[in-house]
């Protein structure tokens, strides 16, 4: 559709809201050479250009359905599908099927990233990962649940909540859920889940299943939809750590259609270095990881339990203190705002990155959020109402602040990384919360603490995986281990160490 030019009083009314007061001589004028400048969005709508992303390629798809109650018992498929993998004999993943979180897009399947506003849509192309998956060998058998927009990590669905598989009564935490629930299950060899602050990690602790969030700019997130592109890291979860491994391999590696990086990213064959190890690591338990006000005693013993059990494993283990680790969440809350607000401005993608752009995605969702704004969960609009404040008031000198304390943090614990090889903690310090069909999304609004843990690893980008580490009154509970940057294989080694442990 052609672009209509803007009219003199277009323009004026655009100028309010920019803080301008057009005259009249001005309004005129721009209107004249706006029309002119109509040209060059005309030459740039005029090339069609091949999407370099997967999708177009011949193989089989069968297109989504919803799965029927019995089906799924614990709310954790919005799609069931079938995508066809490479089956040539070389892939590394070939016969495995892999369930993907409905914020990541697969070609001709249904994507409602959880959400009433979007649902309907339907991509065009395959994200980044998927296309590694598919190249792989693995089939894609459907789009999991998730909270609505990615926007919480506890549990709630636009779709009702996720069941927690080891006790229906409680959630599976989020905002992944639906993946960590049928990597739990058995439903699936593995899973794709997406990491804002923590929604990889955290239903992986709380659903007893293994769940990594890769160094930042590791794994791409190209075809991915997410809160900031900052802090977005999309991440594999599995049964066991050899799994992950294996998932982790075939997603790593530098992507042409992402620029963020100026080098390619350093990768490995994670599952190769998984020996069980650790007589050579030092683990920092992080003293601010444990002492939360909310803490569950019991989550504390099993961890600290574990990380024993790596000591016992030849790890050597000491106290390490950073201090910022307890502001890191508000850190987090504040930049999070105003880098939610401009993913929002750029119709759920964001400006400025140099990256390939899902161009359906962010047509679709500019037209779905204005005729459906409404239906945003709370804490989304919440977010997007603190980040339109401070930009407003205080002319985003807080996010400034903000993301000049993330160089700090980041530095802090490279500090913490100098002296120890990793860093240990609660993914979460308490266990899955109880459903409660009474509470409304503005009671869940005031839940807080769970995401202590994992928000700040987001903001620094350092790899974070959450490992099984026991379980309290049947629920089960997660470690934490943060590696240096671009070192996840140390990270998944450790995890791999304490699941040998355990055996």
């Amino acid at each position: 559709m052609p672009i209509r030019p803007p009219t003199a009083d277009d323009l004026r009314a655009l100028a309010d809201s920019l803080y301008l007061e057009l005259t009249d001589e001005e309004a005129a004028v721009f209107s004249e050479l706006a029309r002119e400048r109509v040209e060059a969005y005309e030459t740039v709508r005029s090339y069609d250009l091949e999407p370099r992303l997967g999708g177009r390629e011949p193989r089989e798809r069968t297109g989504g359905r919803r799965p029927r109650d019995d089906e799924d018992p614990h709310n954790a498929w919005v799609t069931k599908c079938r995508v066809a993998g490479d089956d040539d004999g070389d892939g590394d993943l070939e016969g495995w099927e892999v369930a993907v979180k409905d914020n990541v897009c697969v070609a001709g399947v249904e994507m409602t990233c959880g959400s009433q506003v979007v649902e309907g849509y339907v991509p065009t192309v395959d994200a980044t990962v998927v296309t590694r998956l598919l190249a792989a060998g693995a089939d894609v058998v459907g789009k999991t649940n998730m909270d609505d927009m990615a926007i919480t990590t506890s549990g709630y669905s636009t779709f009702g909540p996720i069941r927690n598989p080891h006790d229906p009564e409680h959630t599976a935490g989020g905002s992944s859920g639906g993946s960590a629930v049928v990597v739990a299950t058995g439903e699936v060899d593995a899973a794709i889940g997406s990491d804002q602050g923590g929604s990889v990690r955290i239903p992986a602790a709380l659903c007893g299943v293994v769940g990594h969030k890769p160094t930042y700019e590791l794994v791409p997130y190209t075809g991915c939809v997410g809160l900031e592109h900052a802090v977005d890291h999309p991440g594999p979860m599995g049964p066991d750590v050899e799994t992950v491994a294996r998932v982790l391999s075939t997603i790593a590696g530098s992507n042409e259609r992402d620029l963020r990086s100026h080098a390619p990213v350093p990768v490995e064959r994670y599952e190769e270095c998984l020996d069980g190890d650790v007589s050579e690591l030092t683990i920092g338990m992080l003293t601010e990881g444990f002492e939360k006000p909310e803490a569950d005693e019991g989550v504390l013993e099993a961890v600290r339990n574990s990380i024993d059990a790596l000591a016992e494993r030849g790890a050597s283990i000491e106290e390490v203190s950073v201090p910022m680790h307890e502001d890191a969440d508000a850190i987090h809350t504040v930049c999070s705002a105003e880098g939610l607000l401009d993913a929002m401005i750029g119709e759920g993608l964001g400006h400025g990155w140099k990256a390939w752009y899902n161009t359906s995605w962010v047509d679709t969702f500019g037209k779905f959020r204005r005729a459906q704004a409404d239906d945003f969960p709370a804490r989304l609009k919440l977010s997007l109402l603190m980040g339109s404040y401070a930009n407003n008031e205080y002319h985003s000198r807080y996010y400034a602040d903000g993301m000049n304390l993330v160089v700090e943090l980041t530095e802090r614990y490279d500090e913490a990384l100098e002296r120890c090889d990793l860093l240990a903690m609660p993914t979460t310090v308490v266990t899955a919360p109880k459903l409660e069909p009474d509470q409304d999304e503005f009671d869940r609004l005031r839940e807080t603490g769970i995401v202590a843990n994992t928000t700040p690893f987001n903001r620094t980008g350092h790899p974070a995986i959450s490992t099984p580490a026991g379980a309290v009154d049947g629920l089960p509970v997660g470690l934490q281990l943060v590696g240096r940057r671009f070192e996840d294989a140390t990270v998944l080694n450790a995890a791999d160490a304490l699941e040998r442990a355990r055996a």
